[in-house]
C-alpha cells in the first residue's frame, strides 16, 4: 500500500548520509533508479555507497561498468573509508568490467546481447543489489544504436521484475533534456556541481520519486572521508 508519504512501504538505505531522510527513509526495494548528472559529480561514489551499505547487511552487491575497469574503480574509492577491500574480498561486492568483453573481436554487439550479458551476471551473482555504470557511451560500441531507446526501456522493466534494487546510472550532458530511462525509472536522482561567484558548488536534486513526497530543490552535498553526505539546505 501507499500513501502521499510512502510510509507504508519497506524501505532500504541509500547508503549517502542524510539522502534517506528526503525521500521517506530509503529507496523502495525492487524497483530501478537513474543517477545522473556531468562528469565528475560523483555518480560512481554515490554507487559504491549504495553497494556497500546493501554489503553491511548481507545483501550482495554487483557494480556492473561499462566504462571504466575495476582496478580504476576500485584505486578511485580507497581514500574513502568504505572498507571496499574486504567487501570485495568476501565477495558480498564483485565488480564487473564489461567495457573489455563489449570491445573484444571485430564485431560490435547489439543492444540486445549487451542487455542480455547484464542479465547473465546479475542472476548469475544472485545480487540483491546492482549498478550499472554508465549507459552512455555505449552508443560508440554497439552496432545498432539506434534502438538504445527500446533496449534501455526493456531493461528498466525486466530489472523491475528480477527482485534486486538497481541504480543505473547515466552522463547528462544537457540538464534541459529528459530522455526515456527518466519516464520508465521509479526515481530520478541528479548530481550536480556548478560554478557560482568563484566557487564549486556541489548539490543533489531529488528530481523524481514514486511512492514518496520529495523536494524537487537542490540540496547541497559534501565529499568526506566517509563518503557523500546531503544536507536539507541549499547550496549555496
Amino acid at each position: 500500500m501507499e500513501n502521499s508519504s510512502g510510509g507504508f512501504y519497506r524501505r532500504i538505505s541509500t547508503g549517502v548520509k542524510g539522502l534517506d531522510k528526503l525521500i521517506g527513509g530509503g529507496l523502495i526495494p525492487g524497483r530501478v533508479y537513474v543517477v545522473t548528472g556531468p562528469p565528475g559529480s560523483g555518480k560512481t561514489t554515490f554507487g559504491i555507497q549504495f553497494l556497500v551499505e546493501g554489503a553491511k547487511n548481507n545483501e550482495k552487491g554487483v557494480y556492473i561498468s561499462l566504462v571504466d575497469d575495476s582496478k580504476t574503480i576500485i584505486q578511485d574509492m580507497l581514500h574513502y573509508k568504505f572498507n571496499l577491500l574486504s567487501y570485495l574480498r568476501s565477495k558480498k561486492i564483485v565488480i564487473y568490467d564489461l567495457s573489455s568483453t563489449i570491445t573484444k573481436g571485430n564485431t560490435k554487439p547489439t543492444w540486445g546481447e549487451v542487455l542480455e550479458e547484464l542479465k547473465r551476471i546479475i542472476l548469475h551473482e544472485n545480487a540483491k543489489r546492482v549498478v550499472i555504470d554508465s549507459f552512455t557511451p555505449l552508443e560508440l560500441m554497439v552496432r545498432d544504436p539506434e534502438n538504445k531507446r527500446r533496449e534501455i526501456v526493456r531493461l528498466i522493466k525486466l530489472l523491475s521484475t528480477m527482485d534486486i534494487t538497481a541504480l543505473i546510472i547515466t552522463e547528462m550532458m544537457e540538464s534541459d533534456k529528459y530522455t526515456d530511462d527518466y519516464y520508465v525509472a521509479s526515481g530520478v536522482i541528479v548530481m550536480h556541481h556548478f560554478m557560482r561567484q568563484f566557487q564549486m558548488i556541489r548539490a543533489i536534486q531529488i528530481l523524481k520519486m514514486r511512492g514518496t513526497a520529495h523536494d524537487n530543490n537542490l540540496k547541497k552535498i559534501r565529499f568526506t572521508e566517509n563518503g557523500i553526505e546531503v544536507y536539507n539546505e541549499a547550496p549555496w
